[in-house]
């Protein structure tokens, strides 16, 4: 069932993905759409005894940390890429988010020092995270 969810989330986090690309924003009704899976996968987690409550609110702390990063740096990181992690949270777990998260931050890193080597960006100019946030989903999925 577990495994429904996540490729539910993963759909959506496509979606998501083109919509950073092509607008540099998220939907809320995708967002509210992907925490609304994430919710029922949880509730279904705790109900059949797979997770307690704490580990679901463990979830959250991920999305929580980039929300709180994105007020700190005057949305350098966007709202909405907390938003989505928090709200994908409780369908991948802890370690898959974590490892998702971590994979989008090494890979958009890359991307980053490529682009200012080759003087197609400047260390103060932006790009979409939700791409990468879909790519880490994907290797963590298969990890």
């Amino acid at each position: 069932m577990n495994m429904i969810f996540n490729i539910l989330q993963l759909i959506l986090l496509f979606v998501a993905a083109v919509f950073d690309i092509k607008k540099k924003e998220i939907s809320l009704w995708l967002i509210t759409a992907m925490a609304a899976i994430s919710i029922s996968d949880g509730i279904l987690e705790v109900f059949y005894h797979k997770s307690s409550p704490k580990e679901m609110l463990i979830c959250l702390i991920p999305g929580a940390c980039l929300m709180i990063l994105s007020a700190i740096s005057r949305q350098s990181i966007g709202m909405g890429d907390g938003l989505i992690v928090a709200a994908i949270g409780l369908s991948f777990g802890i370690y898959r988010l974590l490892l998702g998260v971590s994979v989008a931050l090494f890979i958009s890193g890359i991307m980053s020092i490529i682009l200012i080597v080759i003087r197609k960006a400047g260390k103060k100019d932006t790009f979409p995270f939700v791409p990468f946030i879909f790519a880490g989903m994907v290797v963590s999925m298969f990890a």
